[in-house]
């Protein structure tokens, strides 16, 4: 009867176990569509954390909630569940922070791709707890807001209060000259900083401009004035 019972335990085991393998195949599979869905939308921009990086680091953290169920189960189902996830959690922030940069033009780039692989830190914990559900939801939710909040962004940015630009001029008189047509549309300059990084020429003058809109108007129509400008290299907003 005995040995019955044990050749019936280990029977039970070896199927759980493979029940256990099958399972955690299928969330790493998932993980890999998951996190290259939403590491593509990142990749297609250019940006440099893309396909590949979204793809492993999903991968990771998935791997990370399986091991961790598979520990419990060796350890009879003693354990914390949630302890390996809180530091997946808190560990993705070296790679965010690798994503962030600062340019010559004081303006913060990479913040979008830092929370990008968070929350793809986070579809695959939810990938390796087995809740599809939330992680498929994510990734979606992830990638058409991306697109949505893009499209909104354009809007709000293209006619907001206060603006920021790059010119390069020919020369002083150039800067003169720029000044005078602000003073004249009532736009206030609130910041002026020289910078030589994107000079094409070593004897032009180029400055990053902070500017306050007291009246609502199309940066895109501001843009084109200041094109007709004479002494003007090139203009953008930053």
């Amino acid at each position: 009867t005995r040995l019955v019972g044990s050749e019936m335990c280990i029977r039970d085991r070896q199927s759980f176990m493979g029940e256990f393998e099958a399972s955690a195949l299928i969330r790493l599979f998932t993980a890999v569509i998951c996190g290259g869905i939403i590491g593509l939308e990142r990749g297609l921009k250019g940006r440099p954390a893309g396909l590949k990086t979204f793809s492993l680091v999903c991968v990771g953290a998935t791997l990370v909630m399986v091991t961790n169920e598979y520990i419990s189960i060796k350890a009879g189902g003693s354990g914390d569940a949630a302890r390996m996830a809180a530091q997946v959690v808190s560990g993705i922030g070296f790679l965010g922070a690798g994503t962030i940069i600062v340019t010559g033009a004081n303006q913060v780039k990479g913040l979008t791709t830092a929370a990008a692989l968070w929350v793809n830190a986070a579809v695959g914990i939810a990938i390796g707890s087995g809740f599809y559900f939330g992680a498929v939801s994510a990734t979606i939710l992830v990638c058409f807001s991306s697109e949505i909040f893009r499209a909104v962004d354009r809007v709000i940015i293209g006619n907001a209060a206060h603006m920021k630009i790059c010119i390069e001029g020919m020369n002083e008189g150039f800067l003169v000259r720029l000044l005078e047509f602000f003073k004249e549309r009532d736009i206030r300059v609130s910041s002026v900083i020289r910078t030589s990084e994107y000079k094409w020429y070593k004897k032009d003058i180029c400055v990053i401009m902070e500017l306050e809109l007291k009246h609502r108007q199309s940066h895109n129509k501001l843009l084109k004035e200041i094109q007709e400008l004479e002494g003007l290299r090139f203009v953008e907003e930053v």
